[in-house]
């Protein structure tokens, strides 16, 4: 299993890049889990629904 945390999800190459790198195969090719309950400090239940949604 391999793991890339990030706290605001890919957005700039580098980190592109590094989960490529990682899955071996294209961004678009891929699973993902996504858990949100580190949103709710930050905005509740409507931006874990909105990062879910891919809403960001």
């Amino acid at each position: 299993m391999k793991l890339l945390l990030t706290s605001a999800g890919i957005k700039n190459t580098s980190i592109a890049g590094t989960l490529v790198d990682m899955l071996g195969k294209p961004i678009a090719e891929a699973s993902a889990l996504v858990i949100p309950t580190a949103a709710y400090p930050a905005g509740g239940p409507v931006a874990a629904w909105r990062i879910v949604s891919g809403r960001q």
